[in-house]
């Protein structure tokens, strides 16, 4: 039986969306997919919800136009600089198999542990005590353990009289919750649950060369820096900067006195972290913002400029890590990605001095098979399909009703139709 389930990411440059069918082998195929440019988010807070409830609506509609398939609820993105991580650990018995004579059958005091005993034990993990501003999102199982011995990760078919997991309780602030809430009920849409970028990272992670490899991640969107530390496969730390690549456009119109349209063209054109790399200083002419005369400046002045911010961005990154005695040089890769950062050259050298740690060449394009701007979508697909037999609940999805669908579907009234289009026919040849 194939499931569907739909995710939204909603960023401070954008919202995207991926809906996705996931057949008997659990692997999720993408259906449809649309993005609606939106700025309503800044600095990790809604500041225009009119303009949010207004992209969420046109990618629904255009989805529907495109695929005729109608997004009646989705999961929705949540950023790192809203959601806190608090380990906690429960268990739950496995009922026995027993014979049909009703004695025990063959290593009876065990059981087959099933999705219902591991939905029911990611239920009774999340019994955690809130404070008044705190929503739970959920639980994230890190590893499960059979009879106080065995550990794995995928439990289902195996046996056991007991079952015990340690989780991660996805914890977010209440008033952030409901601000999203409002936007994206206002177009129409439920939700099914709030998935972090870390959550994502982590579905994406274990699809790449050596997935335990202990992990600093870098998302730089447009006004928003994500990173996370993973370890052994699973989120150690995360956090978030209100800044991104939209800062480093901010930058270059007012150093060099231009229009934001025009810097933000000058960082595509000369994508460069390191002033290094500079090897034909061309000069670039550059408008006034004043009166709107050309000038020139080295292309290295552009580079500069960016590269002072992206070292910036990477040093407080670096800073926040050290304050939580995270030490970079025990990291064994560092992984960019973000439509802010990426297509840098440069950015090897930058990770070395800031971090110690050698930039990782994975293209998470490539594993996906879709666009840089749907990276974070498609993790959110790859971790709730792999939860989907954990009992995660799929998403409400209908396909446009064909014309006259209505009418095959009742053969009876179909028939008559027919009959007196014949009769009429035959009546004219008479």
């Amino acid at each position: 039986m194939n499931e569907y389930i739909a995710v939204m990411d909603i960023g401070t440059t954008g919202v995207r969306l991926l809906v996705a069918k996931v057949g008997t082998n659990g692997k999720p195929h993408i259906v449809a997919r649309d993005y609606s440019v939106c700025h309503g988010i800044r600095k990790f807070k809604i500041e225009n919800s009119a303009e949010v409830t207004e992209s969420i609506r046109k990618v629904l509609k255009r989805v529907r136009e495109k695929t005729e398939i109608i997004v009646r609820s989705a999961y929705v993105s949540i950023s790192g600089a809203h959601v806190k991580y608090v380990r906690n650990v429960d268990s739950v018995n496995i009922e026995p198999v027993y014979a049909d004579d009703g004695d025990y059958g063959p290593g009876t005091e065990q059981g087959i542990v099933t999705g219902n005993d591991v939905a029911a034990l990611l239920d009774k993990v999340e019994g955690a005590e809130l404070y008044d501003n705190e929503y739970l999102l959920g639980a994230v199982p890190v590893k499960f353990t059979l009879d106080n011995d065995v550990q794995t990760s995928s439990p289902i078919g195996l046996k056991a009289s007991s079952l015990r997991v340690d989780a991660q309780l996805l914890i977010a602030e209440n008033t952030y919750v409901s601000a999203v809430s409002e936007c994206v009920r206002a177009a129409g849409l439920e939700i099914d649950g709030f998935i972090p970028l870390s959550i994502a990272v982590r579905a994406l992670l274990s699809a790449c060369p050596d997935p335990d490899a202990s992990t600093l991640f870098i998302d730089m969107g447009g006004w928003a820096t994500e990173f996370c530390v993973f370890y052994k496969g699973n989120v150690y730390y995360a956090s978030a900067l209100p800044v991104g690549g939209g800062t480093i456009t901010g930058d270059i119109a007012q150093v060099l006195n231009v229009r934001r349209e025009e810097a933000e063209l000058l960082k595509c054109d000369y994508q460069i972290a390191d002033v290094s790399l500079v090897t034909n200083d061309v000069d670039v002419a550059i408008g006034s913002l004043e009166d709107g005369k050309s000038r020139v400046v080295k292309c290295s002045e552009i580079v500069g400029i960016m590269q002072a911010r992206i070292e910036d961005i990477f040093g407080i990154i670096r800073e926040r890590l050290d304050v939580d005695e995270i030490d970079t040089s025990f990291i064994d890769r560092v992984v960019l990605s973000g439509d802010g950062i990426v297509g840098f050259s440069g950015l090897d050298k930058v990770c070395e001095r800031v971090f110690r740690t050698k930039l990782a060449d994975i293209d998470f394009t490539r594993n996906t098979a879709m666009k840089a701007i749907f990276t974070y979508t498609s993790g959110m697909i790859m971790y709730i399909a792999s939860m989907l037999p954990y009992g995660m609940k799929r998403s409400d999805i209908e396909r446009v009703q064909p014309e006259g669908a209505e009418e095959e579907a009742k053969p009876g009234v179909l028939g008559s139709i027919k009959d007196k289009f014949r009769n009429l026919i035959g009546r004219f040849r008479d």
